[in-house]
């Protein structure tokens, strides 16, 4: 088995006993160190844990205590988006403009029907986003010009 499966695989049972803590903790809220721990991602670090806990929703694993898990990601990631931000992490919006490049490989039709979610905004000018779990769970960078909020 190759590092970087291995690591998926860790990071995999690290989200789903996070996920597994706080469902039965009766709070849709983090635990004080866990939002601690949480703070100050980079733009890789959010991509890595929204990316794999999307991909583990996307393919069956118990997914409410995971979209749970998500849900109180994307408010430590919220709270700490600029203030001036025009869309947060969380915030509903689709792709407007041109197709960024970053989802050339995609089916424009698709992109243009599809919700995505806001999960990490940039100090750039960009925002990273992601489909419904159920369609896919893709994080892509792009433009915060190129997306409209629902």
């Amino acid at each position: 088995m190759t590092d970087e499966k291995t690591a998926e695989l860790v990071i995999d049972r690290l989200l789903l006993a996070l996920a597994a803590q706080l469902h039965t903790s009766g709070s849709p809220f983090l635990a004080a160190g866990a939002v601690e721990a949480l703070a100050d991602l980079s733009r890789t670090q959010a991509d890595v844990i929204f990316g794999q806990a999307g991909h583990l929703v996307h393919y069956g694993a118990d997914t409410e205590p995971l979209k749970a898990l998500i849900h109180a990601i994307t408010a430590v990631q919220r709270d700490e988006a600029p203030a001036d931000a025009v869309v947060k992490p969380g915030d509903d919006v689709r792709l407007v403009g041109e197709v960024p490049d970053s989802l050339a490989d995609y089916d424009e039709m698709w992109l243009r029907k599809t919700t995505f979610v806001v999960r990490y905004v940039g100090r750039d000018a960009t925002v990273d986003v992601q489909p419904d779990l159920t369609e896919d769970y893709v994080m892509a960078t792009v433009p915060a010009a190129g997306v409209q909020p629902l």
